[in-house]
């Protein structure tokens, strides 16, 4: 073949490699790795090799380059249909590729060596070219019972396996001597077919990845609706049982159950998120606004000491700089992002401890760098394991319970309030996960180095947003609690009260930031009422809210 020739040819594999690169980039980019997408990649590269390798003659000896080409024409096969077979979800059988691979190789250096015959050559490998596509499909049969597309690409594949005999009738068509891509009839048909194949297949291919990511999709989105609704019964009876245990507890009592109460809520919350999701498609979207701290550390501490009261091992808070004592950011997504940490920590110390550190690294007027740092003493993390340790489903300890989504959802909320999530760990010594964050600060109601929280009911009586002193929300907290009756200063309407009583009895913490947010009760009469709503919410205590707003709109009348 002359050089003009060579270089028509070459326009062949050139377009398989393209093709080949296309299937590789969409392997490269799919979260799940599709290892069909892969091989079909590879199938095409290998093809593509034999080709050039009879086109341009290398190697150079012709018979080395004939048994090149047929092993590496029959590897491409074999490999491909190693693909459809695992895009069909069945397992590969080795055992008659093998055996047709080596009897196709060795009658092909028969008629090489022994007795020459190129005709025959070529009509052993079609032959055997074309059985391997059927034993392929024949394994991809399930294929034919799936979605449309997966149909197209397994019939594409048969028809094109039962089109390779025809082809070989043209085999008569070429000189004796001819060998490679010499422009005859039959390499013209046999590149023909082959891109044809590869058009239909790959639009059949691409297709069916995006059926099949619909289907999964709307049924991991069924599978969540159907698990947050059957959460929520349980959590429902706990909530009513609470009540109950209320009326008749002692004062000790109380306080235990309401930190029960309010873990219930925090996950009814993180439950209505999963519908939420499932309704508009929305994912860990965070609201920003004023958040006391103090109350926030006590109510991390409760659960990190409940964690490792479980574990027999030791909890501990330690603030090594002067806090904030109101910060402007998602309270509920940063206590989701914490709480992670420390069950986590708590699990992996069997003995030891589990610390939370805090520091503001911040010197900017009216901004914070928050530092958190969860420490335990457990087993640690292996460094291979580290670099994969936020991806999703990632599970290294396969002894605990979970679905290895923790750390990647830790990772999407640090991201989502701008902040930095990383571990530091050294495998048999424990680990430190530390957050950075920078958020809108105020000095109200700061909290000291060294500041620990005390008894559950100390620590939940010391906080105050926006303008109110200490003092002053202590007294607005007590009274509503013990006497039932706040003291006197200026609420919303009744309705309004009524409303808000509504959203405190359901637990509804998304509705209360919206009522607290509203313009009609933006009045600045109303601030003090305001403020004591948006402390108890900080705690999550809703019984407070409910409290408050029914004595009040029982007070006041509408205006």
């Amino acid at each position: 073949m002359n050089n003009s020739g060579t270089l028509l040819a070459l326009g062949h594999p050139l377009v398989v490699i393209l093709i080949a690169i296309a299937l590789l980039a969409l392997w490269h980019g799919d979260k799940q790795r599709s290892r069909y997408l892969l091989l079909f990649g590879l199938g095409y590269l290998t093809y593509a090799l034999g080709i050039t390798s009879q086109i341009i003659l290398v190697p150079a000896n012709y018979a080395v380059n004939v048994i090149f080409s047929g092993l590496m024409y029959l590897m491409a096969v074999t490999i491909f249909s190693r693909g459809v077979v695992e895009l069909s979800g069945s397992t590969y059988q080795y055992g008659i590729p093998v055996v047709i691979v080596t009897i196709a190789m060795a009658c092909r250096a028969y008629f090489l060596v022994v007795q020459p015959d190129g005709a025959i050559r070529s009509y052993l490998l079609h032959g055997a070219v074309s059985i391997l596509f059927i034993h392929g499909a024949y394994l991809a049969r399930n294929l034919s019972k799936g979605l449309l597309a997966e149909k197209v690409t397994l019939y594409a594949l048969v028809l094109f396996a039962l089109a390779t005999p025809p082809r070989m009738l043209l085999q008569g068509m070429r000189s004796t001597d001819s060998y490679g891509f010499d422009q005859s009839t039959y390499w013209v048909v046999t590149t023909l077919s082959i891109y044809a194949f590869s058009l239909v297949f790959f639009l059949a291919l691409i297709i069916t990845i995006i059926q099949r990511h619909y289907v999964q999709k709307q049924t991991n989105l069924e599978r969540l609706s159907l698990i947050s609704h059957d959460l929520r019964a349980p959590l429902a009876t706990i909530v009513g049982n609470l009540y109950l245990l209320q009326k008749t507890a002692t004062a000790e009592q109380i306080e235990h159950m309401s930190a029960i109460e309010r873990s219930t809520n925090y996950q009814m919350s993180l439950i209505e998120d999963i519908l939420k999701q499932r309704e508009d498609n929305s994912s860990l979207s965070v609201r920003l606004h004023p958040m006391p701290v103090r109350p926030f550390l006590a109510e991390l501490c409760l659960h990190g000491q409940a964690w490792c009261l479980q574990h027999n091992i030791h909890f501990s808070l330690i603030v090594h700089t002067d806090l904030p004592g109101l910060i402007h950011s998602d309270e509920r997504r940063l206590k989701q992002l914490l709480l992670n940490l420390l069950s986590n920590a708590a699990l992996a110390t069997h003995q030891g401890s589990v610390a939370l550190h805090v520091r503001d690294l911040g010197d900017d007027p009216g901004w914070a760098l928050l530092y958190f740092e969860v420490y335990d003493t457990g087993s640690g993390i292996e460094a291979h394991h580290q670099a994969k340790l936020f991806d999703p489903y990632q599970r290294f300890d396969l002894e605990r319970e979970g679905t290895g989504l923790g750390l990647y959802i830790a990772q999407r909320i640090a991201s989502k309030l701008h902040g930095k999530l990383e571990v530091n760990s050294e495998y048999g010594k424990g680990s430190c996960f530390s957050l950075t964050l920078r958020v809108k600060a105020s000095e109200i109601n700061a909290i000291k180095q060294g500041w620990r929280p005390t008894a559950t009911s100390d620590s939940q009586r010391t906080s105050t947003v926006g303008a109110i002193s200490s003092v002053h929300a202590d007294v607005i907290y007590n009274d509503a609690v013990l006497h039932g009756l706040p003291r006197c200063y200026t609420a919303p309407p009744s309705n309004l009260c009524e409303q808000l009583a509504t959203y405190a009895k359901e637990g509804r913490y998304s509705e209360i930031e919206d009522w607290v947010s509203s313009p009609l009760v933006q009045n600045p009469e109303y601030q003090d009422f305001r403020s004591a709503v948006i402390t108890a919410l900080g705690r999550m205590d809703f019984d407070k809210i409910h409290a408050l707003a029914r004595s009040h709109a029982s007070r006041v009348k509408p205006q």
